[in-house]
């Protein structure tokens, strides 16, 4: 009856182990499912996140595009303003000179 006994401990014992390795293997893979979740899902938002800012540089960039001139446009301008100045002033002296010679 000892014998008996004792192969049915081991039995349990094996049987004990089979459902601790089932369990085991069933938590594994439910952590290893929820991380896989969550890389995808930080890699969507990221990609979310790259696409918002792809579209906000693109914006900008048009903008910049149409509204900003170039360097041969700034320096154009930037001569015409000083011609204007120059007969601004040319005539404030002119008018000071008249000025001066009026009794």
């Amino acid at each position: 009856m000892f014998n008996n006994l004792n192969e049915r401990g081991i039995r349990l014992s094996g049987q004990l182990i089979n459902l601790l390795t089932i369990v085991l293997g069933v938590a594994a893979a439910y952590f290893l499912t929820i991380q896989s979740l969550k890389i995808e899902l930080e890699a969507k938002a990221e990609s979310a996140a790259v696409d918002a800012l792809d579209k906000k540089l693109v914006g900008f960039e048009v903008i910049l595009k149409e509204t900003v001139v170039s360097r041969k446009q700034f320096f154009q301008f930037s001569k015409d303003i000083e011609a204007r100045l120059i007969r601004i002033e040319q005539y404030l002296k002119d008018q000071s000179r008249k000025n001066i010679g009026k009794p």
